[in-house]
């Protein structure tokens, strides 16, 4: 215990010593990228009365964004060889490691990075799914440490550390760091479940694309599947895919939570939406607890857009009755990296839980709750 919490105690010095970099107020910026987040950016600069010249990007599509420029690298480099440059780029597509060598290859200093636009402008950008103020995650590195050393093996507490390290901008490399696990189902998910029937459940169901990637992994047999998603599209979507071609299917218009209820969410900010009230999209809940009271259940995902905690309240009694395999995002929001396994801790009596990394920039990082054999 003593060596994890050191470790994250060091990092925490370390994040002291090379304190973030700000936007300068007194000289324009210009946004590296000119997409949703790009132009969130934007909004919060100029609602701080900073001057924002335009929008940068390798292969521009359009000539103007929010009525501002958007050149190439190369007429910025020509025009403006000492711009100041953000980065406006946010999503799980491009590792920021890759994305740092372009400005660099035209002349120009290092963008300032999301976290560090993130840590200045925080209350105007909102939710943005991981970033948080650099203050508050330094604050809560105990906490995580003492989660890092309840995790079921090294590699686990060795990328909880490295997540650290990334989101308070000490170890860019990672930005690009795969597990080379499959996502949700993989030897830690599923090495138990191969050869038996199971019943699972997908929370966050989207078009049926997990499912189908789950009944081809080699094993495993689904004997019942019920589906979660409440968004109307995406539910369309879910029906014609997998309704008619897969018998053992039932798709359920619903999202998750601790109880029945309507809950607002607020959509179009970037990587998705968010639970929030008097969101501009409705949609109905129910806990697992409610719709199956006395169903044996052997795997749940959960990709619920920040609700996972919630779920897995409305699910308590479910796990603890029937202890099923968990697959859920740990991503969603800055305190699911410490919250998520505490709560797991609670619910899940002799379980074993770790934390793999699919994607880039720390998007897409996956906690495993895997039961101990009794």
């Amino acid at each position: 215990m003593q060596h994890t919490i050191s470790k994250f105690l060091d990092l925490a010095e370390q994040a002291a010593r090379h304190p973030y970099r700000r936007v300068d107020s007194t000289s324009s910026v210009w946004i590296f990228g000119a997409g949703n987040f790009g132009c969130s950016v934007s909004d919060a600069l100029i609602d701080s009365r900073i001057e924002v010249a335009g929008f940068v990007e390798t292969n521009p599509k359009l000539k103007s964004v929010q009525h501002l420029p958007v050149i190439d690298w190369e007429a910025l480099a020509s025009k403006y060889p000492s711009a100041q440059i953000a980065l406006g780029i946010f999503n799980r597509n491009a590792p920021y490691d890759e994305l740092l060598t372009v400005p660099k290859r035209f002349g120009f200093d290092a963008p300032l990075l999301p976290w560090e636009i993130y840590d200045q402008f925080s209350n105007a950008l909102g939710w943005r799914y991981w970033l948080s103020r650099r203050a508050d995650l330094i604050s809560q590195l105990h906490r995580i440490a003492a989660v890092a050393d309840r995790l079921g093996d090294n590699l686990s507490r060795e990328l909880l550390l490295r997540i650290c390290a990334f989101r308070l901008g000490l170890d860019t490399n990672f930005a690009s760091y795969k597990s080379p696990e499959n996502q949700y189902f993989n030897a830690l998910s599923i090495g138990a479940l191969r050869n038996t029937l199971i019943t699972y459940v997908d929370c966050g169901a989207y078009n049926g694309d997990t499912y189908h990637d789950l009944i081809h992994q080699q094993g495993i047999r689904c004997e019942r599947a019920f589906l979660f998603e409440p968004d109307p599209a995406n539910f369309s979507a879910l029906v014609r895919v997998c309704g008619a071609a897969n018998p053992e299917v039932i798709c359920l218009p619903l999202g998750v939570a601790e109880s029945h209820r309507i809950l607002s969410f607020s959509s179009g900010q970037g990587e998705g939406s968010a639970v929030a009230v008097g969101g501009d999209v409705h949609i109905a809940v129910a806990s697992l607890d409610e719709m199956f009271p006395s169903a044996r259940i052997d795997l749940i995902k959960l990709d619920v857009e920040g609700g996972e905690a919630q779920a897995l309240l409305g699910a308590k009694s479910l796990i603890q009755r029937t202890r099923p395999v968990l697959s859920m995002s740990l991503y969603h929001k800055p305190q699911d990296l410490w919250e998520l396994p505490e709560l797991l801790f609670d619910v899940c009596e002799n379980y074993g839980l770790f934390i793999r990394q699919h994607y880039y920039n720390s998007f897409d990082c996956v906690l495993y709750a895997v039961p101990k054999p009794q």
